[in-house]
């Protein structure tokens, strides 16, 4: 190698490597924590309107209201979101599922999960592929509480910017105007 390309080569040299390391540095959670949480025991029972039902393996189920959700840590994370990939980011605010999950004392990384719509829209994952997502159970946008009109009461935001390799092939987990989560054994 000559004088001339061998200082030439360096700086992509450099450049190759920074971007291998930057991609392989743990960024840390995609949300911020904005006040811990937890039931102590069983969820409360529903005293306003029953947004969410979670079914657990072995016959189990528990309708939760707002109130009983927001007894759970609450997160936000900015991101843009589907189907608006291309619009500008918004602000959701709510539980994570895996806190959810972790009260219910359903923690099983073998788990299914299935998210059911108002409209009946339904999407099964394991839960060992949902959970590095870390999706979020939001129940606010933008400061506001979600409503029906909104795609709410609640609806599940992922990160979209740290989606990899493709985002548009997690699109349909994305789920507007959830109503039930059935946790279930393969």
């Amino acid at each position: 190698m000559n004088e001339v390309s061998g200082t030439a080569s360096r700086p992509l040299l450099i450049l190759l490597l920074l971007l291998l390391i930057g991609g392989c540095i743990d960024r840390g959670p995609t949300y911020t924590v904005v006040r811990q949480g937890g039931w102590e025991g069983e969820p409360p029972p529903p005293r306003g309107e029953v947004l969410l039902t979670v079914f657990l393996p072995g016959g189990r189920s528990y309708d939760l209201d707002r109130a009983g959700l927001q007894k759970l840590t609450w997160v936000k994370r900015k991101t843009r979101y589907h189907p608006q990939e291309g619009g500008a980011a918004a602000t959701f605010e709510g539980v994570l599922l895996a806190d959810l999950i972790a009260g219910l004392g359903a923690e099983d990384d073998d788990l299914l999960v299935r998210f059911t719509a108002l409209d009946d829209y339904q999407i099964e994952r394991p839960w060992k592929d949902l959970k590095p997502l870390e999706p979020i159970l939001a129940l606010k946008q933008d400061g506001r509480w979600l409503t029906i009109n909104d795609y709410g009461p609640l609806r599940v935001i992922l990160p979209f910017d740290s989606l990899r390799p493709e985002p548009t092939e997690y699109n349909a987990l994305w789920v507007w105007q959830l109503r039930i989560i059935e946790l279930r054994n393969p």
